[in-house]
């Protein structure tokens, strides 16, 4: 046969992939016929690179998409002809490593058919070739492990000392009486990620392959002093979790152990817990002089885990009840106790330290950290080692109430658009209002400056308007240029086109490559489509012609814009534009939230106003304190100038300056108010007669969302998917629609309520119905609405009684914001106006029911009582605790324990008394668990003879 045949049948067999017939051809090939098929392959492999030749596939996949591929469908067959064709080991090494050849997507190929194709080579160029192929193992699932580690065996070679080849024969398919165990079985103690392939070993009910295999095959002193030397290394609990059980597995005796007590010491503080816990058991069996002793009880207490904690500190009791003048050396370990996360750990430390205490001679160190300790814990150590100590702690004062100073009088060259606070956007709305009647010219210059003409086509386009500041912008530009807004886009009238021309070869030319599958009139009539779309949006959208470069359009575009609009017009010229029809760019209401519906229709009241020229010379509801508050003799001396002027006040700015007047007016204001004549002047009358409507009775009723639907909240089930009900039932209403309105729970979840901000201040006495709207959906199926911690600092500005919507409000800060919620809580204690109760409350049930953790609530509330809101604090615990502790058959948590130990501290500094049912509760039940401890010390002290 000559090497053309020979060729030409080695190629055959690979485009058939043909593995099984390979690896009988080529063992046998000769070394002038591997050469000449060694030439070949380069060509062979451009020739399907360039190829998609049909092939009937043999002992092919038929779900294999690969196999499509003419590379990717025979890269094992390819292998097998570099490997038994190509010389040199090194150029098989990079044959086989190349990336057409190792996709990722595919499976590894047989190693026992590309092992018999090499057959045919000497026995030391196959082993040469094995050791080369294992230092090229990256990762233990690289595509030519099992090619590497079947090279070996067959190849009988030593393998090379390379790390990531351990970590693959592990996890690799096992092999009876594998001639690689002795070569790599003691390397496991080394190898980086030999201990994450041998995780899943375990020792019961008996040790698993590996553990067995090491135990039996690898001499005792090897196994422990390979074990002890990994867990220096270090690594995560995953990683030494093998060698964990493999020492646990050969158990070493103490003289086993004796020789390596520095480095079991040197494991106990840092080591992982498992690896630790197996540490303090071979020192604790170990011989130790005291030195030795005190720092393995030092490096116990030192260690997050309460469990080794506590195993530290009962050694440290049974080695002082035979020496306690050892006491002294000790004081480290006990100090490091007085610092742990666990109430048990910390109660221990403190047991033992009053235990030994007459053994004592520095107690400094004691003192010092008892700082760390709770107070009520740190008590006990001050008594004991200071003479005259008194615990009396007493905690701050309560700030002043802050007092609202008067309200900013603004001048122009503020406020909005760069502004929009509340409180300067009404002074702004005051100052426009007053000028525009005052010395019209200097205000249209001023506007016209603050506000420019680059603001129209935005502002203008947009089909509502949703902010305030828009508004604001649509009233100055009224003020400059009236009549210049040619309402929403839906509003203006439609142009009529004139007939269009004839199609352009350019244009039939842009239609085939905008839609080079659709060739014809289906292709051109979706492009004329695009062309009429862009047409249409320039009518529709005046302000695109001040962005959009006509001049670099095709010239037919142009053409078909031109004929849709006039660009020699103005858009906001009133008098080269046709009036748009009647429009109104305020949202959907019953998407706003009630305050945010009723400050955008006051704004478009005033808008419209200014379109009618028809401002009144003055805004009634202009507050004259910065809290919002409008002072009743200023709101006469408003409508008197109103009635002097013969010009009625605007509806919506009369009922908002109702709402900022206070509750209980003076009886001589009515008479007042009837005097002045006006109709406005009448409604304030009968508000002066019959007073501010009394604050929404708000229930929170809770529900559980199950995803398809909400059913009621069951107290007896314990699940974090509850929801929030915020409602009220409606108030006498007042006659005044939008009050009426605003007075009144919506019916559903509103989206928009972007002028939160705005609410205290427009119902600066009603702060029950400003946190109302602001509660709504606040704990609900969706993420919260907007919401941020200046919403509460404002809330604590206004006046009124607080409820149930103020404490939701106040509970959902104190879990989200923590710290930064304590000055709004001491402004409402300072004003007598903290629903502690209800506060306590709800952040029981946040903890039982919704996602919000109550751990941050914690400390916050400890900062406040010491900021002198300890007797508001201990309201909020006491009803806390009554709601949030563990019932029969819950797990109590370490959230439950900090919750009672800070409850006991509050108690003391607010001299508390009365039993609380439900900590007495657990003072009855069998055991000494953390919680059960510090319930009864806290039922003790809330129990005690006067």
């Amino acid at each position: 046969m000559t090497s053309d045949d020979n060729r030409t049948e080695i190629r055959n067999l690979v485009l058939n992939r043909d593995a099984e017939g390979l690896a009988l051809r080529l063992p046998k090939l000769t070394d002038a016929e591997r050469a000449t098929v060694a030439a070949g392959l380069p060509g062979l492999l451009a020739e399907l690179r360039e190829s998609l030749l049909p092939a009937t596939t043999v002992d092919g996949d038929a779900f294999d998409w690969s196999a499509d591929d003419p590379v990717t469908g025979r890269s094992e067959v390819l292998m097998m002809v570099g490997a038994a064709t190509i010389p040199g080991p090194a150029g098989v090494v990079t044959w086989l490593m190349k990336r057409d050849l190792n996709p990722r997507w595919t499976g590894a190929p047989s190693p026992h058919r590309l092992v018999k194709a090499v057959s045919g080579r000497p026995v030391a160029w196959r082993a040469d070739l094995a050791v080369r192929l294992a230092r090229r193992i990256r990762r233990p699932d690289d595509r030519i492990v099992p090619l590497a580690l079947e090279l070996l065996r067959d190849g009988e070679a030593t393998p090379p000392d390379h790390e990531p080849l351990v970590a693959a024969w592990l996890s690799a398919v096992g092999v009876a009486k594998d001639p690689l165990t002795p070569h790599l079985l003691p390397r496991i103690f080394e190898a980086a990620g030999a201990g994450r392939a041998l995780v899943n070993e375990t020792l019961t009910p008996k040790p698993s392959r590996w553990l067995a295999l090491a135990a039996r095959t690898l001499p005792r002193e090897q196994i422990i002093t390979g074990c002890v030397s990994r867990f220096l290394l270090g690594g995560d609990a995953q990683d030494l979790r093998f060698f964990v059980r493999l020492h646990t597995l050969v158990a070493p005796t103490r003289e086993e152990s004796a020789g390596r007590l520095r480095d079991y010491l040197r494991l106990l503080p840092a080591a992982p817990g498992p690896v630790a816990e197996l540490a303090w058991r071979q020192v604790r069996q170990a011989r130790l002089d005291p030195a030795d002793v005190a720092e393995a009880i030092e490096a116990m207490t030192f260690r997050q885990e309460a469990k080794l904690a506590v195993k530290g500190l009962t050694w440290l009791d049974r080695d002082l009840a035979t020496t306690p003048e050892r006491v002294a050396d000790h004081v480290t370990a006990l100090t490091n106790a007085y610092a742990h996360t666990s109430h048990e750990v910390r109660d221990r430390a403190v047991t033992l330290t009053l235990k030994h205490a007459d053994h004592l001679t520095d107690p400094a160190p004691i003192l010092e950290a008892a700082e760390l300790l709770p107070p009520a814990s740190a008590r006990q150590l001050f008594e004991r080692f200071t003479e005259g100590w008194t615990s009396d702690f007493t905690p701050g004062r309560l700030p002043e109430a802050t007092t609202p100073g008067p309200f900013p009088t603004s001048g122009l060259e503020s406020g909005p658009p760069e502004e929009i606070g509340w409180i300067d956007v009404e002074a702004w709305l005051a100052a426009v209002t007053g000028e525009a009647h005052t010395n019209p010219d200097s205000l249209r210059e001023t506007l016209a400056r603050r506000f420019g003409e680059h603001l129209r086509p935005v502002l203008y386009d947009a089909p509502t308007w949703q902010s305030p500041r828009d508004w604001c912008t649509a009233l100055a530009r009224e003020l400059v240029d009236p009549g210049e807004d040619p309402g929403p886009p839906m509003s203006r009238p439609p142009r009529q086109r004139p007939s269009r021309k004839t199609i352009s070869e350019e244009q039939r030319a842009d239609a085939e490559q905008a839609f080079p599958g659709l060739s014809g009139d289906l292709g051109q009539a979706l492009y004329d489509g695009m062309v009429n779309v862009a047409a249409t949006a320039f009518q529709l959208f005046p302000g695109l012609r001040t962005v959009v470069p006509l001049h670099e359009m095709p010239d037919y575009v142009q053409e078909e814009i031109l004929r849709t609009i006039d660009v020699q017009t103005d858009p906001y010229d009133p008098k080269a534009r046709p009036a748009p029809a009647p429009w109104n760019r305020l949202p959907h209401l019953r998407e706003c939230a009630r305050p945010h519906a009723f400050l955008l229709s006051r704004l478009d009241e005033l808008l419209r106003a200014a379109k009618a020229g028809a401002l009144p010379p003055v805004l009634l509801a202009t507050p004259t304190r910065a809290d919002g508050h409008l002072d009743p003799e200023i709101l006469l001396n408003r409508l008197a100038v109103c009635a002097e002027s013969g010009c009625e006040p605007l509806p919506l700015d009369l009922e908002q300056a109702l709402l900022r007047l206070p509750p209980n007016p003076a009886p001589d204001l009515a008479e007042r108010a009837k005097g002045i004549g006006s109709a406005a002047a009448a409604v304030v009358a009968r508000w002066f007669g019959r007073g501010a409507p009394p604050p929404p009775e708000v229930e929170l009723t809770w529900t559980l969302d199950l995803g398809s639907r909400v059913v009621p909240y069951d107290d007896h089930v314990l699940d974090q998917r509850g929801i929030a009900n915020v409602s009220w039932q409606p108030v006498e209403p007042t006659g005044l629609a939008h009050l009426d309105a605003l007075l009144t729970a919506p019916g559903m979840r509103p989206f928009r309520r972007v002028s939160r901000h705005f609410w205290p201040g427009m119902t600066p006495h009603h702060r029950e119905l400003a946190a109302a709207h602001l509660a709504i959906g606040l704990i609900d199926r969706f993420d919260p609405p907007d919401i941020a911690i200046d919403d509460l600092r404002n809330l604590t500005l206004a006046e009124g009684a607080s409820g149930p919507a103020t404490a939701l409000v106040l509970a959902y800060f104190l879990t989200v914001e923590g710290d930064d919620a304590v000055p709004p809580l001491l402004q409402l204690a300072a004003k007598g106006a903290l629903p502690a109760a209800e506060t306590g409350r709800l952040l029981g049930l946040f903890g039982r029911r919704t996602r919000y953790e109550v751990d941050p609530a914690l400390p916050s509330l400890e900062l406040a009582a010491k900021q002198g809101a300890h007797a508001e604090v201990w309201t909020i615990l006491r009803h806390f605790l009554a709601v949030f502790l563990p019932r029969e058959g819950e797990r109590a948590q370490r959230l439950h324990t900090d919750a009672v130990v800070l409850a006991t501290d509050i108690a003391t500094w607010a001299d508390a008394r009365g039993e609380i049912p439900e900590v007495a509760a657990h003072t009855k039940k069998r055991g000494s668990t953390s919680l059960i401890r510090v319930c009864r010390s806290l039922h003790q002290f809330l129990t005690r003879e006067a």
